[in-house]
């Protein structure tokens, strides 16, 4: 860590460049910027990744969960997260649906840790593969692109 001086309501990092603001999430993302490998590794534990994609694994996603779980896990939290993934290609290394995958694998990293305190979060399948998102992607092979305003009425449908 430097003794850079940061702009008002900014933390400093050890890169000369890049700040956090000095509230709850930019504290959270300093602490994680921060962290050791050791310390990553042991979160990732935590939440269990990586771990193989649980789009099939009954009790994972509300549509694999039989309804009267559904409904009591409701009741302990109500939340629900919908994995939003772009279908874009980052390169010729990889596949168009990294981005969906790497959501994917979040999202249910979130639910097995909340699942073990108590009260899971409920997720939704199917992902989002089509997000909206910068139109610089268009007419690349592999991307398709949805209008933001489409993007916004699904997911508004959806945790209706």
């Amino acid at each position: 860590m430097t003794d850079k001086k940061a702009p008002k309501g900014l933390l400093p990092t050890d890169q000369p460049d890049l700040f956090f603001e000095d509230n709850p999430v930019g504290r959270l993302k300093k602490e994680v910027w921060d962290s050791t490998d050791a310390q990553i590794d042991g979160i990732l534990k935590e939440y269990g990744i990586p771990s193989p994609v649980e789009w099939a694994k009954p009790g994972s996603y509300i549509q694999t969960t039989i309804r009267h779980q559904v409904e009591a896990n409701r009741k302990k939290n109500d939340i629900v997260f919908i994995p939003v993934g772009c279908t874009e290609l980052h390169g010729k290394h990889t596949i168009s649906a990294m981005d969906t995958l790497f959501v994917s694998a979040i999202v249910e990293g979130v639910h097995r840790y909340t699942a073990k305190q108590g009260a899971p979060v409920n997720l939704a399948l199917p992902p989002l593969m089509y997000g909206g998102h910068p139109y610089h992607h268009m007419g690349m092979p592999g991307t398709v692109i949805l209008r933001e305003h489409v993007v916004r009425e699904l997911m508004l449908d959806v945790m209706l």
